[in-house]
């Protein structure tokens, strides 16, 4: 979107659309339309112009106020417009609008209704832009005399449209009363007729956008520094020419050889002075233009984190009105209980009513009474139905309103996390970065003054001889360290010329290599400086993105004990803080990883619990058992969500896409099965397998799904298609359990045939083949970076694998039964195990994972590059000297 967003509101009748075409023709030199009627604006419509000052504006024009639709469609309200403007910005991540044109129809001014709803929208969508009215459609105002012709009665005529149009209630009443009083300065423009009464839409813009004067000593500094140093460059290709010293004729240069010229050291000096100038006033000039650059990056994030906020209060604004709508949905579904049990409590009492006069004595009553006790129970009973749909109806109110305040909660909170970035990075720059670099600009400023004078008399000597006036030169003087010239040396000038002209040369060599050793030490210390940024940027982008950097953990905690029966499943949550299981004993359990304490015990399934995983943002388990029902559970208020039916059969393993939004089942019916994780709706059925689909796992990019059977066979699936992509063959056995490498290029297996294999998923052939267990291999699990494997066995061992050498690094004892389930945290530090012996372990697992070294290349390359401009000029200032 353009820089300036300009909103355009207004009757569709006032000429906005023809304004905006007005000015987009000119921008794009193309002949203006004339003004003719216009369709009315249906919808949010954008336009974006180009200025001649290289800015860009974006032009946003709105459904008119107090127009029609076609077809006879009633008009739109001020708010509803409102209200699609906002979702319009909302979905482009516009930058805060700075003006606001208001269209008035000359011709007919009548009020526009303006209720405190829209007020509300108005101020929440602009707060700080510019409100401009603007009449136009002056050439067909009704009246006998014409429309006014001079910029007096122009203006008295105006006044009095507006003293009409401002009634109670009313647009103009608020932006001419309301806005005002509150400190907004509302801008008046007339457009329409080509005379000096009126502005042109190019004018208007012009008055507008009109750039106010701007202090352009820093760019007049830059481009003279930049001269100063042309100028040098050409001064000293002129001396060389002047100074240039005959030389015998060189002999004929070989193929690569190339001809040069022959410099005596004063040339060679002054070569060196011109250079070591240039160099001066380029940094000087670059750390000028780098404060530029922090000046663009401050008003930079001032803009995103006015961006921030402005979308933060349109979020909270769709948070109240939804806030207000789940409120009015449970006060519903409660009255609507109540009228509901009311009938219930009616039906039962006409039915026991007619059931006693059914069974009164000898059934002697009327036949009228009867009749009439049943169409009253006939129509309760119409009744009650109405009102239990009634309820589902504002059951799904409530959910559909709750569903928006979480999605209003998540934006507001989406928002505030760029706002808090935005201010931590303005705040970064000006403090104490901007005060580093005001700090090294003053410093290097200071050393070009003293360098400045000094290298010009060093040049000026040089130019210079003894018998002229190298005798007064500072630096000749400066440098004689206390003794002082012989007055037969000035005397006999010619006899004394070349000592004296060669001493002078050495001490220009002295004085200019000390000052450029004080120069380069000074870029060594800006250098040394940003290398500390650098390394401060670096250390608190990685804690941003990825937390403190890991410390060691504490010690595991001791075996976790609870459930009352073999535990066949354990995972770690995505975070690492919890862990949940599933049991025999019909139960889903959640404890702390690091504690050990039980959190929460759920309660639902009717048989063994099989396989369990957590959603990635923790708030969700997923269950799945031999009641053939997959479970939903929410872990805080430890209830059920949903029940997903539709195996025919035990399902045997669940879990969960990355982005939280599917689940995967495999079961006993040959089939595994891809759930909407929010409705519980099936989404496709994955068919091929013929016996037991006894294990399934998601890639980490959702795109494929790997499930293992009693079949013998490992599968890779198309996760949107449905296509088997790869069928992997090689165990002689059950296959009992497959994962995934993080990457999603190998596949793990364990299967009742003691072996675990790896492959290749996009080949499918076995990368190596892991043995050591002497019997049925369980589980099998992959760290996230790929480089370790952990299996669980029948032999109640555990054993981590080297992934990329196959070779087993630990056997992990201590389970005194058949190690059911294991699995790693996704830090690679820690693996978790389930054993028929009822209890859950959870280990330590080697060292930090290699990710956070890819992290810390990556990033610090980054780094580098950014400050490449500095660490080039360095390295140049270096060879320089050298």
């Amino acid at each position: 979107m353009g820089e300036h967003p300009i909103v355009v509101l207004g009757r569709f009748d006032a000429g906005k659309s023809t304004f905006i075409e007005a000015v987009c023709s000119t921008a794009n030199n193309r002949p203006g339309l004339p003004l003719a009627e216009e369709a009315p604006t249906q919808g949010i419509i954008e336009y974006e112009v180009s200025l001649p000052d290289g800015r860009t504006l974006a032009f946003i024009d709105t459904p008119g106020f107090d127009g029609y639709q076609p077809g006879g469609e009633p008009a739109k309200e001020t708010e509803e417009i409102l209200q699609m403007l906002e979702e319009h910005l909302a979905a482009n991540g516009s930058k805060p609008v700075s003006h606001v044109l208001v269209f008035l129809n000359a011709n007919n001014m009548n009020a526009t209704e303006f209720k405190p709803r829209a007020q509300r929208a108005f101020e929440r969508l602009f707060p700080n832009a510019q409100i401009a009215c603007i009449t136009t459609r002056w050439d067909q105002i009704e009246d006998d005399d014409g429309p006014p012709v001079t910029a007096e009665e122009a203006q008295s005529k105006e006044e009095g449209l507006y003293a009409r149009g401002r009634t109670s209630g009313s647009l103009l009443e608020y932006l001419h009363g309301g806005r005002q009083n509150r400190g907004g300065d509302v801008l008046r423009f007339r457009s329409g007729l080509p005379n000096a009464a009126y502005s042109s839409p190019q004018v208007i813009v012009r008055d507008l956008f009109a750039r106010p004067g701007s202090d352009t000593t820093l760019e007049e500094r830059l481009a003279a520094m930049t001269k100063e140093r042309d100028d040098l460059a050409a001064k000293y290709a002129r001396l060389l020419q002047e100074k240039q010293v005959p030389t015998a004729a060189p002999a004929a240069p070989g193929p690569k050889e190339a001809a040069r010229t022959l410099r005596t050291r004063r040339q060679r000096l002054l070569d060196t002075i011109d250079k070591f100038s240039a160099h001066v006033l380029e940094m000087v000039a670059e750390l000028d233009r780098e404060a530029l650059d922090v000046d663009d990056e401050c008003t930079a994030n001032r803009d995103a984190i006015q961006s921030a906020s402005a979308a933060i209060k349109v979020a909270e604004g769709k948070l109240a009105e939804a806030t207000e709508d789940v409120k009015a949905a449970q006060e519903e579904c409660s009255r609507l209980k109540q009228e509901r049990d009311s009938y219930a409590e009616l039906e039962r009492s006409l039915s026991t009513q007619l059931s006693g006069l059914e069974t009164s004595a000898g059934g002697r009553v009327s036949r009228s009474v009867k009749q009439r006790i049943a169409s009253q129970l006939k129509q309760t009973q119409t009744s009650l139905k109405d009102m239990e749909d009634w309820m589902v109806t504002a059951a799904d109110d409530y959910r559909t309103s709750f569903r928006e305040v979480e999605e209003a909660g998540a934006e507001i909170e989406k928002w505030r996390r760029i706002e808090q970035g935005e201010e931590r990075a303005l705040n970064e720059w000006l403090s104490p970065e901007s005060e580093r670099l005001s700090k090294e600009r003053e410093s290097f400023r200071a050393l070009q003054k003293t360098l400045s004078t000094k290298i010009e008399a060093m040049r000026e000597g040089l130019k210079d001889s003894w018998e002229g006036t190298l005798g007064d030169n500072s630096i000749f003087l400066e440098r004689l360290g206390g003794y002082a010239v012989d007055p037969d040396m000035v005397a006999h000038r010619g006899g004394w010329a070349p000592a004296m002209e060669s001493l002078y040369e050495s001490q220009v060599t002295l004085a200019l290599t000390q000052e450029m050793v004080k120069f380069h030490s000074s870029i060594l210390q800006r250098v040394k400086a940003q290398e500390d940024a650098a390394q401060r940027e670096w250390k608190e982008g990685v804690e941003d993105i990825f937390g403190p950097v890991p410390k060691d953990l504490p010690p595991p905690p001791p075996p976790l004990s609870g459930h009352a029966s073999s535990v066949t499943s354990a995972a770690f949550s995505w975070d690492g803080t919890k862990i949940v299981s599933g049991s025999d004993d019909q139960t889903v359990r959640v404890w702390d990883a690091l504690t050990g304490e039980l959190q929460t015990v759920l309660e639902g399934h009717s048989t063994y619990v099989v396989s369990v995983a957590f959603s990635p943002d923790g708030k969700d388990v997923v269950s799945g058992s031999y009641d053939n029902t997959v479970r939903v559970w929410d872990v805080l208020g430890g209830r059920v969500k949903r029940v997903l039916r539709g195996h025919g059969d035990l399902v045997r393993s669940v879990g969960f896409s990355a982005d939280g939004s599917r689940i995967i089942s495999g079961s006993n019916d040959r089939t595994a099965r891809i759930w909407n994780a929010s409705n519980g709706e099936v989404q496709r059925i994955l068919e091929g397998h013929t016996a037991t689909v006894s294990s399934v796992v998601f890639s980490e990019d959702g795109s494929r799904i790997i499930s293992g059977s009693e079949d013998n066979s490992v599968r890779v699936w198309d996760a949107l298609t449905g296509e088997v992509r790869a069928v992997l063959e090689g165990h002689r056995n059950l296959v009992r359990s497959v994962a995934l490498s993080g990457d999603g290029l190998r596949v793990v297996s364990g299967s009742d045939d003691r072996t675990v294999r790896v492959w290749d998923a996009l080949t499918g052939k076995v990368l190596r083949v892991l043995e050591g267990h002497n019997d049925i291999v369980y589980s099998v699990s992959f760290s996230r970076d790929g480089s370790w494997i952990c299996s669980g066995s029948v032999d109640k061992t555990m054993r981590v694998w080297d992934a990329s050498t196959g070779t087993a690094q630990h056997v992990l004892e201590g389970h005194s039964d058949t190690v059911r389930a294991v699995a790693f945290s996704r830090d690679g530090r820690r693996v978790v195990s389930g054993s028929h012996d009822k209890t859950i372990r959870p280990r330590k697992c080697g060292g930090r994972s290699y990710f956070y070294l890819l992290i810390f290349v990556v990033l610090f390359k980054s780094i580098l590059v950014s400050y490449f401009p500095s660490v080039q000029l360095a390295m140049v200032a270096f060879e320089l000297y050298t």
